[in-house]
């Protein structure tokens, strides 16, 4: 019987053109500590935040070398189809069963973890999503206890012939369902599990409990994670609409991992007012409400603030736009139909969960734009019988023109908002009137902030 973390030929290509696709759907991505990796002959339990269902895990595949698989567990249920279980096993993910799947069958979770142990022994990794489901915020849920039962009986398997280490995976994506935008995967520092295995040994529960709360502490500095009980939209509004204020047009940092930065500080100034001055926090909550309720009347997203922005609405931009735009029609009209035929069929499937949606996205894309790049080609061929060295190029510009177009698209969008943001800046009041009080409650926001950081 073959072992699921064994490297066949078929997996190691499907794992190379789906790892292909993945960078390719994603217009930036940045990894930050790659240090934080062993090099020795540990053991690996990746534990990632999980937001964004096969994207998380891809994310976690995607910074591993070749040869090297990782082994993922995922709810049972998942596997109760035959078809669907063996397409599971094909990517090597292994089930894991939990109460509500029956007392009876917990017992089936020592075969799952004999499998995790046996690939961590041949120098694969595991990968558990410790909050044990995805959510649909940007905050960190309660973490079960899955990961850590794994890693502790691995490291007692172990020894001290190998060390188990669990690493914190902090994966943040600017937009959870539009493709194009930016990932950020922060690696963490790794939780030795052998300095918890005294006290496990001793009070396995207290154990537990420590590890847990070490690893949640690591996970949320390493995500954004908007702890909050009750005001979680005005978290969402007033980070963002800090670090657009804040970010530094400063080409020789990474724009969005700053932007990152400034939204996590965002989020902690508010956790530390909303535990301490509660009448604060209720007047940002609304102050943020209606700041919004602005933002959609007049059509803008807070990024239209952005200091750095300004040369948007320059005559080189607006020449720059035109002097492309063959360029974005060619990759519009070939990439139009596998961008947006996902979209409508996940739409047809009635997929309510936002966290799934560039998931669905990207399976169906990774089967539709090969299979329409070829018909393209060989529509182009037959209507101009071209020599197959423009052949090539229609085939590679297909290809490569997508990304750029959806980029032309964007920075089209920014260049009208900014042009109507200046014009309503100098216009008849009647007009201006709702942009300044927009304008209004964004400086209240920004000044009860600040005024909490100075006063602490």
């Amino acid at each position: 019987m073959r072992r699921i973390f064994e490297y066949t030929f078929s997996y190691s290509l499907a794992r190379k053109y789906i790892l292909f696709c993945f960078r390719r759907f994603y217009g930036e991505i940045i990894i930050k500590g790659r240090e934080n990796l062993p090099t020795d002959n540990s053991a690996i339990v990746f534990a990632p935040n999980h937001l964004n269902a096969l994207m998380d895990a891809l994310a976690v595949s995607s910074i591993m070398p070749p040869r090297k698989a990782v082994v993922y567990l995922a709810r049972a249920d998942l596997f109760a189809n035959k078809r669907i279980a063996k397409l599971m096993n094909f990517a090597k993910i292994l089930p894991a069963f939990r109460m509500r799947d029956g007392f009876e069958n917990l017992e089936n979770n020592n075969k799952t973890f004999h499998y995790a142990i046996e690939a961590m022994r041949f120098g694969h990794a595991v990968c558990i999503m410790p909050e044990g489901g995805q959510g649909e915020k940007r905050k960190l849920r309660p973490l079960t206890k899955g990961i850590f039962r794994i890693a502790f009986d691995a490291q007692k398997e172990f020894s001290s012939e190998r060390n188990v280490k669990i690493i914190p995976f902090g994966i943040d994506i600017s937009d959870l369902v539009k493709s194009n935008k930016t990932l950020i995967i922060n690696i963490g520092k790794p939780i030795e599990v052998k300095e918890y295995m005294g006290q496990y040994k001793s009070n396995a529960p207290v154990a537990l409990n420590e590890i847990k709360d070490e690893l949640a502490n690591r996970l949320s500095e390493l995500t954004r994670d908007l702890a909050t009980s009750q005001y979680y939209d005005a978290f969402e509004t007033i980070t963002e609409t800090y670090a657009e204020e804040y970010i530094e047009d400063d080409k020789t940092k990474e724009h969005s991992f700053e932007k990152f930065k400034l939204k996590q500080k965002a989020s902690k100034v508010l956790i530390d007012i909303e535990k301490n001055d509660p009448q604060k926090m209720l007047e940002l909550s609304k102050l943020s409400e209606q700041y919004n309720d602005f933002l959609k009347k007049l059509r803008f997203k807070t990024s239209i603030f952005n200091q750095s922005k300004s040369e948007e609405t320059s005559f080189v931009r607006f020449l720059s736009l035109l002097v492309t735009f063959p360029v974005f029609a060619f990759g519009f009209l070939t990439n139009a139909l596998p961008t947006f035929l996902p979209v409508w069929i996940r739409k047809k499937l009635k997929v309510e969960y936002e966290g799934f949606y560039s998931s669905v996205h990207f399976g169906l894309g990774i089967l539709l734009f090969p299979l329409f790049y070829i018909v393209q080609a060989i529509l182009f061929n037959c209507l101009f019988s071209p020599n197959w060295g423009i052949l090539l190029i229609f085939i590679l510009l297909q290809f490569f023109s997508r990304s750029f177009s959806l980029k032309w698209y964007s920075n089209l969008v920014k260049y009208i908002h900014k042009i109507r943001f200046n014009s309503l800046l100098v216009a008849n009041i009647k007009y201006s009137s709702p942009l300044y009080k927009l304008i209004g409650l964004r400086n209240k926001i920004l000044y009860k902030i600040n005024s909490h950081q100075m006063a602490e």
